[in-house]
Formats: structure tokens, C-alpha cells, sequence
């Protein structure tokens, strides 16, 4: 039963994750950035494009029962807040507060990372960590 919760909670966490890139790709058509496009802003894509990438791997992992999943995924979510709030830091985003910013902003944003937190209690303080070899 608990393995069930957890692979449904890895899905949810993914098809959460996947409307927070689509909103992202929306703001960056839109171009609802406030300043010129500089070199500061391409390497934040960057990154956040390879650290994608590694959040479905891990991801994947995790929906496996991989031991890799697991030793990795605390520091994607560690990544994961320093690119927000870096990002936003030094590159602040001007945008339309439409409606699908508000879903994704005040809906999705907060029950993803309560999602993360979550499986981090699971992975390490349940019987799910037994799972992991």
C-alpha cells in the first residue's frame, strides 16, 4: 500500500513538475522578462534545463526503487530552491499575472513542495527506505 502511495506521489510530483516548465516556457516566449536578454539569464537556462533533465532521471529512479534515486534527489531539491531564488535574485522576472500564473503560482508551486517533502520523509523515515538497494 505504502509503495503504491509513493509511485503515485512520484507521478503527481512529475506531471506538477512538467506544468511549472510549461509555465516557465510560456514566461520566456511571452518574453516577460524585465530586462534585455543577457548572459547571466542563458546560463540560469541552462542550468535549469540540465537540472531537468536530471529531475526525471532521479525521478525515474525513484519510481524504481533505485538507490540512486534516493542519494540524489535530496540535492535536486537543494538545487532545485537555490535556482529559484538566485535566479530570481539576480534575473526578477516581470509578468502578467494571468490566470494560469496564479494556478501555477499559488496551487501547483506550493503542493509540489510539499509533494518533495513528503517523499523525503518517505525515502528516509518509512519502510519505503528498505525498498532502496
Amino acid at each position: 500500500m505504502q509503495e503504491i502511495f509513493f509511485k503515485r506521489l512520484i507521478l503527481s510530483k512529475i506531471a506538477m513538475f512538467v506544468l511549472i516548465i510549461i509555465w516557465g516556457g510560456s514566461v520566456q516566449i511571452s518574453g516577460g522578462s524585465n530586462s534585455e536578454v543577457n548572459d547571466l539569464s542563458d546560463i540560469r537556462d541552462v542550468l535549469f534545463a540540465l537540472f531537468s533533465a536530471s529531475y526525471f532521471f532521479v525521478s525515474y529512479k525513484l519510481y524504481k526503487f533505485k538507490n540512486i534515486g534516493k542519494k540524489l534527489f535530496m540535492p535536486l531539491v537543494l538545487v532545485f530552491i537555490v535556482l529559484g531564488f538566485l535566479g530570481e535574485f539576480f534575473n526578477p522576472l516581470e509578468i502578467e499575472k494571468d490566470l494560469f500564473y496564479l494556478f501555477i503560482f499559488y496551487i501547483v508551486s506550493p503542493l509540489f513542495f510539499v509533494a518533495q517533502g513528503i517523499v523525503a520523509g518517505l525515502l528516509y523515515f518509512s519502510q519505503i527506505n528498505v525498498k532502496f538497494s
